[in-house]
C-alpha cells in the first residue's frame, strides 16, 4: 500500500461529514513509511530552523508530531476522488502540511523576537499567521498566493470548528492533528469526530517515540496561560470552561506509551489529564 496519488482540496468542516466523506480506518502505519515522505528542500528546511529557533523544546517537538499524525491519515483513508470536488496532489499537500505544522504555533513563543512583533498582541493564531506569512515571502518566494493563503489561513484558524462549510484539506488536518496531539483519544476535538476511528494506537506510539512529548505539557501550560492573562479575548476563551476546560484537556504523559502492546484503543491504560496531576 502507498500514498494516494491525489486528495480533495475541500473537505466538510462537519466531523461526522467529515468521515462520511472519508475511508479513513485506523490501519497501523510504520513510522518507516512516514519519514520516508520527501521534505527535503531548502524551503523546508527553513521553515523547520525558524521553528526550532523560536519554539520552546517541547512545542517544537509537538508541532512536527502533528505534521506525521497529518501524514498518516493520508496513508489510510483521506477523501480522495469524490465527484466534482477539485483535487490536490500528494506531494503538494504534503509541502503546505508540513509548513503549517511546523510554524503554526510561532504564536507560543516566549522568544524576545516573538513577543516584540507587531502582531504580538493578537491572539497566537493571528499572531502566528502573520509571522508565518513574512517568512514564507522571505523563505519560500516560490510559493503562490494560493498556496501561501492556504497554509497561512490554515494556522489562523486550527483552533476553530464549525458545523457546516468546508475546510481545506490541508487545515482540516492541521485541526485534527493539533487538538489529538493535545488531548489524545479522550480528547474534545471536531464535534462527532471519534479519533479512536482515525490512528492505530502502534502508529501514535512509534511517531512519539522518535518525537518525545518532554516538556510540552508544561510548556504549553505556560504559553496557554499566558494567552489568557494577557488577551482574555484570544480565540482560546471561547472554548467550553475557558482556561480551565482548555487546559484540562492537556495530557501529562504520551497518548500511547512506550512498549504498551496496545493492539487497538481499548487496549490502552487509563489516559493523565492534568486534573489528575497530583500537585
Amino acid at each position: 500500500m502507498t500514498f494516494p496519488s491525489a486528495f480533495d482540496a475541500f473537505v466538510p468542516s462537519n466531523g461526522p461529514e467529515f468521515l462520511a466523506a472519508s475511508t479513513i480506518q485506523p490501519t497501523y502505519v510504520p513510522f518507516t513509511t512516514l519519514s520516508a515522505v520527501p521534505i527535503d528542500t531548502a524551503a523546508h528546511a527553513a521553515s523547520f530552523a525558524y521553528a526550532k529557533k523560536l519554539s520552546p523544546p517541547g512545542v517544537f517537538l509537538h508541532v512536527v508530531r502533528c505534521f506525521y499524525f497529518a501524514l498518516a491519515l493520508l496513508y489510510t483513508g483521506f477523501p480522495s476522488g469524490t465527484p466534482g470536488v477539485p483535487q490536490i496532489g500528494f506531494e503538494e499537500l504534503s509541502m503546505r502540511l508540513y509548513h503549517t505544522t511546523l510554524l503554526h504555533d510561532l504564536g507560543w513563543s516566549n522568544s524576545t523576537e516573538v513577543l516584540n512583533h507587531p502582531a504580538h498582541a493578537m491572539t497566537f493564531e493571528l499572531h502566528g499567521g502573520f509571522m508565518a506569512y513574512e517568512h514564507l515571502h522571505t523563505a519560500a518566494p516560490d510559493l503562490d498566493a494560493d498556496q501561501v493563503g492556504d497554509i497561512v489561513q490554515s494556522i489562523v484558524l486550527h483552533t476553530l470548528q464549525w458545523s457546516s462549510g468546508n475546510s481545506s484539506a490541508t487545515q482540516i488536518l492541521m485541526s485534527v492533528s493539533a487538538l489529538f496531539d493535545i488531548g489524545g483519544y479522550n480528547g474534545t476535538g471536531i464535534a462527532g469526530l471519534d479519533y479512536k476511528r482515525l490512528w492505530h494506537p502502534k502508529t501514535i506510539e512509534e511517531i512519539e517515540k522518535a518525537y518525545p512529548r518532554g516538556e510540552f505539557y508544561h510548556q504549553a501550560l505556560a504559553a496557554v496561560d499566558r494567552e489568557f492573562t494577557q488577551k482574555p479575548n484570544c480565540l482560546a476563551s471561547h472554548f467550553p470552561g475557558g482556561l480551565e476546560g482548555f487546559t484540562n484537556e492537556f495530557r501529562v504523559g504520551p497518548i500511547v506509551p512506550e512498549d504498551s502492546r496496545a493492539r487497538n484503543v481499548r487496549g490502552l491504560k487509563a489516559l493523565q489529564f492534568r486534573d489528575s496531576e497530583q500537585e
